[in-house]
C-alpha cells in the first residue's frame, strides 16, 4: 500500500467514513506487515503512521490497542458509525489470501426450537402462534409475540384432582436460539444445539434442571429452594445469579462463566466457588477443574448477537459458525491458528467467510452444506 494510501486510509477510519472494503485492505496490510523479518519498516514513518492509524481505531472503538481485542461495545460503536466490522487475526497464517468461494450460503439463526410436552408430544415452536399452546402440570404454557415461551400457574387447572408435576423439554436445533421464562420467573437463554429439561413446577427442597449445550440464566433469587443446573459432567448450585454454561456432549472441555452473584460448580470429585468476572474450565476426561477471570463479555457474546473470539482456535470458530448456520466443517486441513475480534450473528455464512478468509489469512470455502481450507 502507498504512503498516500495509508494516510487517507487513516483518516478515513479517523472520521468514521472506512467502508467494508478499507478494513479489509488494512486488515491485509497490517497482518502483511507483522509477517515482515526485517526490523525496520518499508519506510521511515510507517511505525508512526501506524500508531496514529491506532489511535484513531482506539478512539472510535475503544479497541484495547495491542490486541485489537473488540468488545461488544466497540462492535456496537463500529456499527453506529461506519456500517463496518472490524475483525483481526492475531496469528495470520502464511498462505496467501486468495478468493473463498461460496456454492451455496446460509441465513443465520432465528427463534427455532421443539418443546416436547410430557406426554411426548411436540410442538414446532416456530410455527406456533401467539397465545396459549397447552396446560402441563398445573401450568399454562404461553408463547409471547417477541417470540418467548412462559409458564404461569392456572389455578383452576393447580387444584384440579390428580394433578402432579410433569417435564418438559424444549430442544433448540442447529440453526436456532430460544428464550424460556420458567415457572419460577427466572429466565434462561438457549444457544443453538442446546437443551433443557425441567419441571412445569418447582415443588420440594431444589429447583433442578438438565442442560445440554449452552444456556445462559438470570435465576429468581429464593434462598430456601437452590436452583440447579446439572449437566453431564458437572452441578452448578445457585440461590439467584446470572451464569452462563457451555456443557456441548462431546466436547473435552465445560466452561461456566459468572456474570453476577455467587455459584458453586462441583462434580463427584472435586468443587469449585466463583466470584463475578470468574470461570471455571472444567476437563471432563480428567476431572480437573481451574478457575481464571475473563471478560463476562465474550462467554455471553451470543446471547447478545456476536461472536466474540479472543486467542480462539480456528477450530472452535468453526464448530460456532457450524451450530449457528446449521451446516458441517471438513477439519482435515484447519490449520493451528487463532484469532482476535467479532463478528455479528446476524450476517449471512457467506459475510463471516469472506472476514475470516481476508483477514485471517486462511482461504475457506463453502460447498454445499461443508465449510472447508481451500
Amino acid at each position: 500500500m502507498q504512503k498516500k494510501d495509508l494516510i487517507d486510509l487513516a483518516a478515513r477510519i479517523h472520521d468514521g467514513t472506512a467502508s467494508e472494503a478499507d478494513i479489509i485492505r488494512y486488515n491485509a496490510w497490517y497482518n502483511g506487515l507483522q509477517r515482515l523479518d526485517a526490523a525496520e519498516p518499508p519506510y521511515p514513518d510507517e511505525a508512526a503512521l501506524l500508531g496514529k492509524i491506532h489511535s484513531a481505531i482506539d478512539r472510535k472503538t475503544k479497541v484495547r490497542p495491542l490486541g485489537f481485542w473488540l468488545r461488544a461495545a466497540a462492535v456496537a460503536a463500529i456499527l453506529a458509525g461506519t456500517g463496518t466490522w472490524l475483525f483481526i487475526s492475531k496469528k495470520p497464517s502464511k498462505q496467501p489470501v486468495v478468493q473463498h468461494a461460496i456454492v451455496q450460503d446460509a441465513a443465520p439463526a432465528g427463534n427455532k426450537a421443539y418443546l416436547t410436552l410430557a406426554d411426548g408430544s411436540k410442538i414446532a415452536l416456530e410455527d406456533a402462534k401467539a397465545g396459549q399452546l397447552a396446560l402441563q402440570g398445573g401450568m399454562r404454557i404461553t408463547k409471547t409475540a417477541g417470540g418467548e415461551i412462559i409458564y404461569e400457574s392456572d389455578t383452576a387447572a393447580a387444584t384440579a384432582p390428580g394433578t402432579a408435576v410433569s417435564y418438559n423439554m424444549l430442544s433448540v436445533p442447529r440453526g436456532g436460539q430460544f428464550r424460556l421464562l420458567l415457572p419460577d420467573g427466572s429466565k434462561v437463554w438457549l444457544n443453538a444445539e442446546s437443551s433443557l429439561r425441567f419441571p412445569t413446577a418447582f415443588t420440594g427442597k431444589e429447583r433442578l434442571v438438565e442442560l445440554s449445550g449452552e444456556g445462559y440464566f438470570e435465576v429468581a433469587k429464593n434462598a430456601r429452594q437452590p436452583f440447579i443446573v446439572s449437566s453431564a459432567a458437572q452441578k452448578v448450585t445457585v440461590l439467584g445469579t446470572h451464569f452462563n454454561v457451555q456443557a456441548y456432549p462431546g466436547e473435552a472441555g465445560v466452561r461456566t462463566t459468572l456474570l453476577e452473584g455467587k455459584v458453586e460448580v462441583a462434580t463427584a470429585v472435586a468443587k469449585q466457588l466463583l466470584a463475578p468476572g470468574e470461570q471455571c474450565r472444567l476437563n471432563v476426561q480428567s476431572g480437573r477443574m481451574r478457575t481464571v477471570n475473563v471478560d463476562t463479555e465474550e462467554a455471553v457474546a451470543w446471547k447478545n448477537g456476536y461472536f466474540i473470539f479472543n486467542e480462539t482456535s480456528m477450530k472452535e470458530v468453526l464448530r460456532q459458525l457450524c451450530r449457528w448456520y446449521n451446516v458441517e466443517a471438513d477439519f482435515s486441513r484447519v490449520p493451528d491458528i487463532s484469532y482476535n475480534g467479532s463478528i455479528p450473528r446476524n450476517v449471512k455464512l457467506s459475510q463471516a467467510i469472506r472476514m475470516l478468509s481476508e483477514t485471517g489469512g486462511v482461504p475457506l470455502k463453502l460447498e454445499g452444506q461443508t465449510i472447508s481450507v481451500r
